[in-house]
């Protein structure tokens, strides 16, 4: 049984490993190499730092890569672990600069399996994990892209209505069971959570995680709280900038770098999961245009500041619309700018980006002041 039969959630695997001719093939095809120990290994230059010494290292039977000088490509270092993700997919992703799903579609071909790897809780890890926090999709999930539910082109159109398309959707890994939409939440290539939506009433769901071991049996319990997670964590560029907003679909809506807190306060954990993302060049905080996002606007920026990150923000302007009843009313987040003013979402980042703003002491009395305005 090799170490990967190992990570099982009732019965199921947890963790599954790419075919090791595949990553050969794949590596062979794409780099000039060496091999060492007999071939079980092979080594190219690094292609992120202009190595011409061959200090690469893969070994495509346990689907991991490792640079001898450092392994700084492959992102932060997972506190649960002590390492960063040197899995192979890892490494083809940062190299296309590509999604998951386009990372195994390359390394697999048109003929392999790609959904046997597509769905989250057998998304290929390292052999090297201590531990991992488990959670499950619902058995009736269903990727979305590829789903011939007559449900699923309902919640498909209303997606589109919020600025989705067939590409990000697919890209994005979404699922669905029946009108319920599910978001996994990816770190260090680990599915660690989701939340649903539902297309009917907006209700909300979260899962309950346990902790398992290697061996599969449960060490732990956490209650799941989304406050322990930022969606769109794995697709942030380390040592850049951050963007973050609250739901989901203004993350989406704001597109590179953007992050979604799930709630108006930033936890501790998220705090230090930004901390891990390292943004040299600031944080930038999103919230709605009404009272409740300035003031957490302001509060999340004293804390994040005392924990010496930079920080500036963006607002979304207010702009007045006509509701289906033809009621005039105002804009209050990003995604609005797209469904009810119909600016595209190119428009909408430009907007974004011209509205970024140095949290100086000017700024934030400007800000007080308007949340004093809007609570009137």
């Amino acid at each position: 049984m090799s170490s990967y039969d190992k990570y099982r959630i009732g019965g199921k695997r947890l963790n599954k490993q790419l075919p090791e001719h595949k990553i050969i093939a794949w590596v062979e095809e794409n780099f000039e190499f060496k091999k060492r120990k007999g071939g079980a290994e092979y080594k190219i230059c690094n292609p992120f730092d202009g190595d011409t010494k061959f200090k690469f290292n893969i070994n495509p039977s346990k689907g991991v890569c490792h640079d001898w000088r450092g392994d700084e490509w492959a992102g932060p270092i997972n506190p649960e672990s002590g390492k960063r993700n040197c899995s192979f997919i890892k490494f083809v992703r940062a190299y296309r600069k590509c999604s998951y799903r386009e990372a195994l579609e390359e390394v697999l071909g048109t003929s392999g399996d790609v959904a046997e790897f597509m769905r989250p809780e057998n998304r290929a890890g390292l052999e090297e994990a201590k531990r991992t926090i488990a959670v499950a999709l619902p058995d009736t999930a269903c990727l979305l892209s590829s789903s011939t539910d007559r449900q699923a082109k309902i919640v498909i159109t209303w997606l589109k209505s919020r600025g989705y398309t067939d590409e990000t959707i697919a890209k994005h890994e979404l699922y669905h069971s029946g009108m319920d939409v599910y978001w996994p939440y990816f770190e260090f290539d680990t599915f660690v959570y989701w939340q649903s939506r539902s297309r009917l009433n907006k209700r909300f769901e979260f899962p309950a995680t346990n902790i398992y071991n290697r061996d599969g049996n449960i060490v732990g319990h956490t209650d799941g709280s989304k406050g322990d997670y930022l969606y769109g964590f794995d697709d942030a560029e380390q040592a850049s900038y951050l963007i973050i907003t609250e739901a989901i679909f203004d993350q989406h809506t704001l597109g590179t770098q953007a992050l979604a807190s799930g709630g108006a306060a930033l936890t501790s954990t998220q705090i230090q999961k930004i901390k891990l993302l390292g943004p040299r060049y600031g944080v930038i905080l999103s919230p709605d245009n009404d009272k409740a996002g300035i003031m957490s606007l302001l509060n999340n920026a004293s804390v994040l500041e005392h924990n010496n990150l930079k920080v500036l923000c963006s607002v979304p302007p207010s702009i007045e619309y006509i509701d289906q009843e033809n009621r005039k009313k105002k804009t209050k987040d990003w995604n609005e700018l797209f469904t009810k003013v119909g600016l595209s979402l190119k428009d909408i980042r430009e907007l974004f980006d011209k509205n970024i703003k140095k949290l100086t002491m000017s700024t934030r009395l400007q800000l007080r002041e308007k949340a004093d305005k809007l609570s009137k």
